[in-house]
């Protein structure tokens, strides 16, 4: 047997993704007009430094070659579907953000901004703060995005992971993580038997489900970020707040089963998106 073939033994075994139905028009219309897109651009994105190259930016707002940003990128997915309503979560460079997207009228939509306190807080407590400031409205859905997240070719992306999450909403979940497929390991794969190495490959698929860093929430799992987070110290809600609603079968998925993502991290990957692009 073949490491590619375990490979395809093992996705068979820990995953499996269907699409979900198309949204009627009532749900359509009311799933968009009362969702906050929340925009988490707070990250101090070291590893992506040697791009700034000492440029004052949040990462999400730096200028790529084509004169677009990433955050803008983000910001017209969801307005080109419908969504109007957007709230940054900010601390790290937070003045390029706002600098660069004001209020939000140049793209159409309105924008809001939530300062994280003065000391990191993570993503849960950016959550938190934006619920107990009032930039996430309590009646309110509310998708949270990395903007340096990006997906690329799968035009109705928002619709679908939308339709997604309202299946999970149905089905008793209360948060839908969207996940792609895998990811590719980044040295050569082996397969071993007693240390003999039986067959090798390349830069080998993992089929190992992945957080794509874009999570969608009802308002009934607001409660659970205010037992879990705090305003003072850092926390992220995928390793406090993922395993417990797993636990309690709230926790839906959305499967990336189209279109491309690029997690720009570093240099690697924030070259691999400029060449998507051009």
């Amino acid at each position: 047997m073949t490491l590619q073939t375990e490979l395809d033994l093992l996705a068979q075994r820990i995953a499996s993704f269907h699409e979900p139905a198309p949204l009627s028009e009532d749900d359509r219309r009311d799933f968009f007009e009362n969702t906050t897109i929340a925009l988490m651009a707070g990250g101090e994105s070291s590893r992506f430094s040697s791009v700034l190259d000492g440029t004052q930016a949040n990462k999400s707002a730096f200028e790529l070659p084509n004169g677009d940003t990433m955050i803008e990128m983000c910001i017209r997915m969801y307005r080109d579907a419908g969504f109007k309503r957007f709230v940054a979560l900010v601390f790290h460079n937070a003045h390029s953000i706002e600098e660069r997207l004001g209020g939000g009228s140049s793209l159409g939509v309105e924008i809001i901004y939530s300062y994280d306190p003065e000391i990191p807080i993570g993503k849960g407590g950016a959550v938190l703060n934006a619920l107990e400031n009032g930039s996430i409205p309590e009646s309110h859905n509310l998708i949270v995005t990395n903007p340096d997240d990006v997906i690329l070719h799968f035009p109705d992306f928002p619709e679908y992971i939308s339709s997604a999450h309202l299946e999970g909403v149905r089905n008793g979940a209360v948060a839908t993580a969207v996940l792609g497929q895998g990811q590719a390991y980044h040295s050569t794969g082996m397969m071993v038997v007693d240390n003999k190495v039986v067959d090798t490959k390349m830069y080998p698929f993992i089929p190992v489900p992945a957080h794509v860093g874009i999570t969608l929430f009802s308002p009934h799992a607001y409660p659970y970020f205010r037992q879990l987070f705090s305003l003072t110290e850092k926390s992220d809600f995928e390793n406090v707040l993922f395993p417990l609603l797993a636990g309690e079968d709230k926790l839906w998925s959305a499967g990336l089963t189209r279109g491309t993502w690029i997690a720009v991290n570093d240099a690697k990957t924030y070259k691999q998106l400029v060449q998507e692009l051009q």
